[in-house]
Order: structure tokens, then sequence, then C-alpha cells
């Protein structure tokens, strides 16, 4: 599938649909985060973790990732772009921010 970008209003319940269906099995599945900002150019976050979860709580306008043994919290997102398999995998999405600065997280 093509890239598409997500709607506000859905993220919520997309990330929680993702998790449930993709996260909550005995198959493990892994992410990899990294940081795209003007002044520092693109900066690995994380290597290959375990990947929880995804939550969007629309009251705080937070977005969590939820690693083995680390959360990546992002504030206010502004927009969520995702590629996603046909299936409804996530393959990879991206997070940009009021500042500008993208967290790019990869899925396998």
């Amino acid at each position: 599938m093509a890239i598409k970008e997500i709607e506000k209003r859905e993220w919520g319940n997309y990330f929680n649909s993702f998790s449930k269906k993709f996260l909550k099995d005995s198959q493990p599945e892994y992410a990899e985060i990294r940081v795209l900002a003007d002044a520092l150019g693109m900066q690995p976050e994380t290597q290959w973790m375990l990947l929880k979860g995804i939550t969007y709580d629309d009251k705080s306008d937070l977005l969590d990732i939820q690693l083995d043994k680390l959360n990546r919290l992002i504030h206010h997102p502004e927009k969520i772009y995702v590629d996603e398999a046909d299936e409804g995998w996530l393959l990879s999405f991206e997070v940009v921010q009021p500042d500008g600065t993208k967290s790019i997280i990869e899925i396998r």
C-alpha cells in the first residue's frame, strides 16, 4: 500500500486496533526509532527493541510507543503518516511534531 496520513481523530482507535491485532500474540515484534531534526539531522534513538504497544491519549495529546524497558513519549504530535502492508500490518510510521521534528518508527 501507499503511505497515507491518519486523521488525528482516528489515532487512538488506529493504534489500539493495531496493538491488539498484532502485538498481543506469541510472535514478538520489534521496532527501531530514528529522529530527524533540522539542527541534528537523522539520529538513531533506539536499535531494534521488543515492541509492546502503541497508544494515543487524546486528552493529554500524547503518543506512547512502549518498547522493552523504554517508553518513547511524543507530546502534541501534529501529523502521523503510516505505511501499511495489505493485511493492515504497520511497516513504519512517521510522527511530525509542531517544531518540524520527525520520529520515524520501523516495525518488523
